[in-house]
């Protein structure tokens, strides 16, 4: 393989099948096959996607926040054809096979254990503008937290009525405060 193909790839090899979700939700919203009210839940639309993922996400939701859709999106068909076509390809290796190939595999976030030729891949589908385009992209390459809108970028991101956020509060070199949100989503 001499380039990543889909976005969906780039969100893979960044952050895993819960990126990949994260990026099939604001592919959804973004083409209007689901929407997002005021308390960050999301509802189906109408519109019925030819996108397997974009498919996937909107099927899970009668009314759920994206964290449930996570949930739902790990086992599906298109989330195993991805990760076996990324296997095959060699540009990412199986958790339990990352000690064999710890030198030649770096971590991302979600688990995932990319080779350095996906490592190499990933680098170069950032520069591609034809690829990483739009929400998706921000999506795939940043988290719920990059979604283009900013409002709905919280609204995604935000802890569901009656959940405590859970933030790290540090102090670095420069004697700042620095508090980390580390609340799911």
């Amino acid at each position: 393989m001499n380039r990543l193909e889909t976005i969906y790839q780039v969100a893979y090899l960044t952050g895993g099948p819960d990126r990949v979700t994260d990026t099939a939700i604001a592919a959804a919203l973004e083409r209007k096959a689901a929407r997002l009210d005021r308390s960050g839940v999301l509802h189906r639309s109408s519109a019925k996607p030819a996108d397997p993922f974009v498919l996937a996400v909107v099927e899970s939701l009668p009314k759920v926040r994206a964290e449930r859709v996570r949930e739902v999106l790990r086992a599906p068909e298109p989330m195993r054809s991805l990760r076996a076509e990324l296997l095959a390809d060699g540009l990412v290796v199986p958790a339990y096979h990352w000690r064999r190939a710890w030198h030649a595999v770096t971590r991302a976030p979600g688990g995932v254990w990319a080779t350095r030729a996906g490592e190499r891949l990933l680098a170069k589908a950032r520069e591609d503008a034809r690829l990483v385009t739009g929400a998706g992209g921000a999506v795939a390459l940043g988290g719920l937290g990059a979604y283009l809108d900013r409002r709905s970028a919280w609204l995604l991101t935000a802890p569901a009525a009656g959940e405590k956020t859970r933030v790290t509060v540090s102090s670095p070199d420069d004697g700042q405060m620095d508090v980390t949100d580390c609340s799911p989503g």
